[in-house]
C-alpha cells in the first residue's frame, strides 16, 4: 500500500506543478503581450528570409 500512496502523491504533486506552470505561462504571455507580438514578428521575418535563401539555393542547382 505504501508504494501506491507514494506514487499517487507524486502524480498529484506533478499535476499541481503542471497547473501552476500553465497558469504562470499564460499570465506572463498576457502581461508581456507587446513583447510576444514583437517576438513573433521577428521570428516570422527570420523564417521568411531563410525560406527565400532556400528558394534561391534550389534555383541555383
Amino acid at each position: 500500500m505504501s508504494q501506491n500512496s507514494e506514487s499517487s502523491y507524486k502524480k498529484f504533486l506533478s499535476v499541481l506543478i503542471g497547473i501552476f506552470l500553465l497558469v504562470l505561462g499564460i499570465t506572463l504571455c498576457l502581461v508581456w503581450w507587446k513583447d510576444m507580438i514583437a517576438l513573433v514578428r521577428g521570428a516570422s521575418g527570420i523564417v521568411l528570409a531563410v525560406a527565400g535563401l532556400l528558394v534561391l539555393y534550389t534555383l541555383s542547382k
